[in-house]
């Protein structure tokens, strides 16, 4: 695997999916363009596009290839799969492509200018980075500004965690999983190829990324902030609420892959480094806290109160301790 960080061509890999050709084509063009105007023009670009529905929007990629032809990669897979494994394809062609940085650029997200110029230099100057994350400013779908009022809970959890001691180190999924909840954003985070290859996305399609993150960093791989690259992630704000059905199957699904995720990540840093039981115990007790915390900021009450039933079949009075430190007390879910 090429390791050579300061001349090996960059990949951003970038999953596509359209059903709606008329709304998506303007959002493709910004996030493409945001790779072409990148300071450092060694890079290529791997789309992989997930079966969308919209003809139109498959024929305009050839077009969008036609931007940079010897460049800009495309790949039409026959089945639709969702974001996680159209990504693990991107990652495997980069791969044999011999492309050691691996930069995530969703279809309808814009990169910093300066994002891969930056990832560059702290993979050339730290040999044991893996992972470069930054935060992200959120824009509509108008490439507008969107206020930090107009964003859900979970939104704003993130960018608080940046905010005040971001996330770094060697052991960033301990502080993911039990501080902090998600951190890095898709399209803010750039990883080493041989990493993002060896722990792939999972087969699902909700908080896939973070499955892959706690893994990642589980794996060896050290995490770096790199806070002069924001990214600008896109929300749409002219659309409808989704239903409280399916906020809650969207949460449901979410606590049990990030579950899934954590616990994927003790075993992999157990069979590495060792971890004894109870620190294994202590670890999934703030776990479950913490994803009970950011499911309660949802408004996700029962799923928080599962969470924290979990957690007390742990051990009751560590949780308590936990709820206290906290200062979660207050929240009727976090009552035992």
């Amino acid at each position: 695997m090429n390791t050579d960080y300061e001349k090996g061509t960059a990949t951003f890999v970038m999953a596509h999916w359209s059903q709606n050709h008329e709304e998506s084509r303007e959002h493709l063009k910004q996030a493409v363009d945001g790779i072409l105007s990148q300071t450092n023009d060694n890079w290529q670009i791997v789309i992989v596009d997930d079966l969308s529905p919209s003809l139109e929007a498959r024929e305009y990629l050839k077009k969008i290839k036609e931007l940079k032809p010897e460049k800009i990669h495309l790949i039409f897979k026959a089945t639709n799969d969702g974001p996680g494994i159209s990504r693990n394809i991107g990652i495997e062609w980069a791969y044999k492509n011999n492309s050691p940085i691996i930069l995530f650029n969703d279809a309808d997200d814009v990169s910093h200018p300066k994002r891969l110029d930056t990832v560059r230099r702290i993979f050339m100057g730290d040999p044991e980075a893996g992972v470069v994350y930054s935060t992200f400013k959120v824009i509509d779908e108008n490439m507008k500004p969107v206020p930090d009022k107009a964003l859900t809970p979970s939104i704003l959890e993130i960018l608080e965690g940046h905010r005040e001691n971001p996330v770094q180190g060697k052991d960033a999924w301990i502080q993911i999983g039990t501080v902090k909840g998600y951190t890095n954003l898709t399209s803010s985070t750039a990883v080493k190829t041989q990493i993002a290859y060896k722990y792939p996305f999972p087969e699902v399609i909700v908080s896939e990324d973070q499955h892959a993150w706690l893994r990642y960093s589980a794996g060896g791989g050290k995490f770096v902030y790199a806070a002069d690259i924001p990214s600008l992630y896109r929300i749409p704000q002219g659309i409808s609420t989704a239903s409280r059905a399916r906020r809650e199957d969207f949460y449901s699904e979410k606590a049990v892959v990030d579950t899934d995720g954590f616990l994927e990540a003790i075993r992999i840093y157990d069979k590495a480094i060792g971890l004894c039981p109870e620190d294994r115990d202590s670890l999934l007790i703030k776990f479950y806290l913490k994803l009970a915390e950011t499911l309660g900021r949802e408004d996700q009450n029962s799923l928080a109160r599962a969470q924290v039933v979990k957690a007390a079949g742990i051990s009751r009075i560590k949780t308590e301790e936990q709820i206290a430190l906290r200062g979660l007390q207050s929240h009727l879910w976090a009552k035992i």
